[in-house]
């Protein structure tokens, strides 16, 4: 399984994404990590992950750009992106402008879980 992770917070918050990518290793899956949405952009592309964790508030783009310039692409379209913000009123734009699911960081592990396996049959 490949779980694609396309975040800035390497650059602010390395800790918690080292965390995050720990803990997806630990169950068994292959994170790939993109600092930038060009770079996730690019990493989708490369990497074809079976889902998305996006943090929302990207350096380069609004999260919203990303998800919109990922859906016009047809090799990528049906990807599941879930949505990761420390900021709750993002959750309903996420889910409107095309994200299958969000979590509210801090993400517990249990919780990551349980949101990746419906996407992971």
């Amino acid at each position: 399984m490949k779980v694609g992770k396309l975040s800035s917070s390497l650059r602010t918050k390395p800790n918690y994404t080292q965390l995050l990518v720990k803990q997806l290793l630990f169950a068994g899956m292959n994170p790939v990590v993109a600092i930038t949405g060009e770079g996730g952009l690019r990493k989708v592309v490369e990497c074809r992950p079976a889902v998305i964790l996006l943090e929302v508030e990207l350096s380069d783009m609004d999260g919203m750009t990303f998800v919109s310039e990922l859906r016009r692409r047809p090799e990528a379209d049906r990807i599941p992106i879930v949505a990761m913000s420390a900021l709750s009123h993002w959750k309903a734009r996420c889910l409107e402008g095309g994200c299958n699911d969000f979590l509210q960081k801090p993400i517990k592990m249990i919780e990551l879980m349980a949101h990746l396996k419906k996407f992971l049959k």
